[in-house]
């Protein structure tokens, strides 16, 4: 793994990305609700590639300077998350997504068995970036981390068992 550099610019392109993940976590609920699974099925795929791109950012990071990151695990819903700060910016990751090596790297203020109760509350309206999508992505995609690498399939059944391809159209090629 190729560690990578927590810069302004990098950490802003993850809190974009993240932020859209936990929207379209949203839309693929309303999306089901309402009784249209294609898409609920594109959102579901978009969100899972998006948070699997968080995390091998997160990775690369801690790779390239664990003391840049300080993280302290939080009880959310009863399931322990280890919440992680980077230069300022938050990130909450479970904590085998980020695996025993490197978490044992991170220095942690408390320990997963004595978790910070902290119930989750997802606001919407909060922004810290008024960055696009795109640009996070694009941005991300330089450093070598395409988030259409981590889709769990570039098409999906849609209605009338029609494939619907999935993928960032600006991201194909990279």
């Amino acid at each position: 793994m190729d560690p990578l550099e927590p810069t302004d610019d990098l950490l802003e392109s993850l809190y974009v990305v993240n932020k859209v993940a936990k929207q379209l976590a949203d839309e693929a609920t309303a999306a089901y609700d309402r009784g249209d699974i294609t898409e609920s099925n594109r959102c579901s795929a978009r969100k899972e590639a998006l948070y699997l791109t968080k995390t091998a950012v997160l990775n690369r990071v801690v790779a390239y300077d664990p003391t840049r990151v300080v993280g302290e695990y939080h009880a959310i819903n009863g399931d322990p998350w280890l919440h992680l700060t980077v230069d300022g910016w938050h990130f909450h990751q479970p904590p085998r997504a980020i695996g025993g090596e490197l978490t044992d790297r991170i220095r942690v203020k408390n320990t997963e068995s004595t978790p910070r109760n902290a119930p989750y509350v997802r606001d919407p309206t909060v922004a810290r970036s008024d960055r696009s999508l795109e640009r996070a992505l694009r941005h991300l995609a330089g450093h070598g981390i395409n988030a259409n690498d981590h889709l769990p399939t570039s098409t999906i059944s849609g209605t009338n068992d029609r494939l619907v391809d999935v993928r960032w159209p600006f991201l194909r090629g990279r």
